[in-house]
């Protein structure tokens, strides 16, 4: 976090300044105090007017302080955590996509909203009531002294069983704020779930069983908060009753001082108020401390995130002629058996290529590799002669658009979803629309400028897959990856679709596909048949046909 406050130094040093300046004018009020019952007790009516005025002025500026200090405060709080939420959120994204899925999305969303805000709550407001509480002990203390130095004396031994005692809590309250932590997010995790599948759970009738594991998080969730906030309770608790036995110290001591004849009225009743600035401080530390102390391991665990190294290779990924694999292997960890089995195949530049293959068989895993989303993977991978590992991932996702059978839209319009908010000419936009059919749905009700609603809510699942591989072709990219791509839309269509992109001759094609039309096969230049994670035939269509093996088996089935 200390990146955070520099990075707003000057509001960080307006804190302090302000919170000094706060403070000595609170501190400040017990020797009006004193003035005030002193001139009353000496009928010295004159100055007792004078300071009753001088009193009411004094009032007003606190006032503004106050409003200053405040101000000061919340702006500086606010844009350390806007800073800290940002970089989290670009840490996350900046992954690339076998990181990025390694952690359930919705874990993602209780970083941002559930783990910052306990930061704000549990570690920059308390930091931020530390500043304050320290200035205003150390001068109230300081008042103290020159008040009394024998009670101000009683009133530090009360200081050091306010400090020491609540901080022996202050493990435990690290544990249960850990716990928290945790809570909220299977509770987000949770939420995410049930609403994504709302569909599945409306049309199984899983009504009873969602509310039942909706009550176990959310009971959970219950437990974890109530067990913390008795953990402040109990803190809240020994300090507040450590104050009062101080508070009552101080007036026992002042008041015997007063019957010695050691102290006048006035005196005791400014000790009485300045003994109220030094325990509260004392107590909001002692309650504090643990705070900041408790949340260290939230903070450690989204700061995992905003110190993520950058990518410092150089080298750029190129596709002027080919990309292959190279006895490439790949194991998913949840997994003992290889998905890819020592593939060895050279994609070449501009060609067009159908890849088949029953489910399971691990098509998508080889694209998933050719494209970087696999890492620790064996073999190598090259696009022309520079290995994947060795090449910036940004430039390998600069080479290839890849359209999927699960297709998201954003919340936005027709035109948004196509270009990303990308700019490009008319012409550009134009020729993606025509040549993905999505000029197809099109008319005086729903134009490009049309809202598509909560991922595409207010489209069928053909007009999504439209707008998708209308998506992938604007970017105008050397490589196109269709996992599926036109499965939601009617064979008419996807064939139209189909052919058009085979006719691009400066577009290399990869079609995944259980569509085994031999009238739209034969138009690719090379057919790939896998089976059990290995390529096991490829070549033209009527090669393999008259082959008559595992693919024109695989074709009769």
């Amino acid at each position: 976090m200390k990146k955070y406050i520099l990075a707003n130094k000057w509001l960080a040093l307006g804190v302090l300044v302000i919170n000094i300046v706060g403070s000595a004018y609170v501190a400040y009020i017990a020797l009006i105090i004193q003035d005030l019952i002193n001139y009353a007790t000496d009928s010295n009516l004159d100055r007792f007017y004078s300071t009753v005025i001088f009193a009411a002025i004094y009032f007003l500026v606190l006032g503004l302080v106050i409003f200053l200090t405040r101000a000061i405060r919340e702006t500086f709080r606010l844009k350390v955590i806007r800073r800290l939420r940002k970089d989290v959120f670009q840490g996350l994204i900046r992954q690339d996509v076998s990181q990025f899925n390694t952690v359930n999305s919705a874990d993602y969303i209780s970083m941002l909203t559930n783990d910052v805000q306990l930061v704000d709550d549990n570690y920059l407001q308390p930091l931020i009531n530390i500043i304050y509480n320290v200035s205003q002990l150390i001068l109230s203390v300081g008042l103290m002294i020159y008040l009394s130095p024998v009670v101000t004396l009683a009133v530090l031994v009360c200081i050091v069983f306010l400090v020491v005692i609540p901080n022996l809590f202050s493990s435990e309250v690290q544990k249960r704020q850990n716990r928290l932590s945790g809570s909220l997010s299977l509770f987000t995790i949770k939420i995410k779930d049930i609403f994504s599948g709302f569909e599945v759970i409306k049309s199984y009738q899983m009504e009873d069983y969602v509310d039942e594991s909706f009550d176990e998080r959310n009971t959970d969730e219950y437990k974890s908060k109530l067990s913390l906030g008795y953990m402040y309770a109990i803190t809240n608790m020994v300090s507040t009753l450590i104050s009062i036995f101080s508070r009552l110290g101080t007036v026992g001591l002042a008041a015997y001082l007063i019957a010695q004849g050691r102290l006048t009225a006035g005196a005791l009743f400014g000790i009485i108020q300045v003994s109220t600035q030094i325990i509260n401080p004392i107590q909001s530390l002692s309650d504090n401390i643990p705070r900041i102390r408790g949340s260290k391991e939230v903070i450690k665990r989204l700061t995992k995130f905003t110190n993520l190294a950058a990518d410092k290779r150089t080298k750029l990924a190129t596709f002027d002629q080919h990309i292959s694999f190279n006895q490439f292997s790949y194991t998913y960890t949840d997994q003992d058996h290889l998905t890819i089995k020592n593939v060895c195949f050279t994609f070449e530049k501009n060609k067009k290529y159908a890849i088949v293959g029953r489910s399971g068989c691990g098509k998508t895993t080889l694209m998933r590799g050719l494209i970087g989303h696999l890492n620790d993977y064996q073999g190598r991978i090259l696009y022309d002669d520079h290995e994947l590992q060795e090449v910036k991932n940004t430039s390998v996702v600069s080479l290839s658009s890849l359209v999927h059978q699960s297709i998201y839209m954003f919340d936005e319009t027709i035109e948004e979803n196509i270009t990303l908010h990308e700019t490009f000419k008319k012409r550009e936009l134009q020729r993606a629309i025509e040549d993905s059919g999505v000029f197809l749905f099109l008319d005086e009700e729903r134009t490009l400028q049309t809202e598509v609603g909560e991922n595409g809510a207010n489209l069928s699942g053909g007009q999504r897959q439209r707008i998708a591989i209308a998506r992938a072709l604007i970017q105008n990219k050397p490589l196109l990856i269709l996992d599926e791509g036109t499965s939601a839309i009617d064979r008419e269509t996807a064939r139209d679709i189909e052919q058009r992109l085979l006719r691009r001759k400066d577009l290399t094609l990869l079609t995944i596909t259980h569509a085994l039309e031999a009238s739209m096969l034969e138009q690719y230049d090379e057919i790939i048949y896998m089976e059990d994670g290995s390529i096991v035939e490829n070549g033209s269509f009527d090669d393999l046909v008259s082959k008559q093996g595992k693919f024109a088996f695989y074709m009769q089935d």
